[in-house]
């Protein structure tokens, strides 16, 4: 398979083997979809794709993951270095295509899957009115949460202009 993935319904865990894939690349791949099975609701993920549309899912992951991953490094926190790791040697393949591209030119539920994978690694700027966004993505304790936030992301994108980062500098 091309990625991993937790099918919530029937309770099955997929992940792929790729060459060169390092322990902690596993680890990442395995904690992160173990994490999913623990915390994401399969009613509400499915709800919320079809009260929304199909273009909301990404904002909904987006959120989603960021709190998946801090609960799950939290329950384990022996995931933490292999995470670190993982994520940096994902960052040095250009597994998210951001080295011939300026993060600046992403939008921002872009900017902030990235902030929170590999924001130790590349400084992700956003605009003032962007950043309570991450402030409260810090503190996402339910799926509601995640529901409202990745909600409130959504409608702020969904009026922005069309022009990037770059062209408001």
């Amino acid at each position: 398979v091309h990625t991993a993935m937790f099918d919530p319904i029937n309770l099955v865990l997929t992940l792929p083997i790729w060459r060169e894939m390092s322990s902690d690349l596993y680890d990442l791949l395995v904690g992160h979809e173990v994490g999913h099975a623990w915390e994401t609701p399969p009613k509400g993920w499915h709800n919320a794709i079809e009260e929304k549309g199909r273009g909301f899912k990404s904002f909904l992951n987006v959120v989603e993951d960021a709190r998946i991953e801090k609960r799950i490094k939290n329950r384990y926190p022996g995931l933490r270095g292999p995470f670190y790791k993982a994520y940096k040697e994902l960052m040095e393949r250009d597994f998210f295509g951001v080295k011939e591209r300026p993060v600046t030119s992403l939008q921002l539920i872009d900017r902030i899957n990235l902030h929170y994978k590999i924001g130790h690694f590349l400084n992700i700027p956003f605009k003032t009115e962007e950043k309570h966004f991450l402030d409260r993505m810090d503190n996402l304790q339910t799926w509601d949460d995640v529901y409202q936030l990745a909600s409130e992301v959504y409608q702020y994108s969904k009026e922005q202009p069309t022009t990037t980062f770059d062209d408001m500098f």
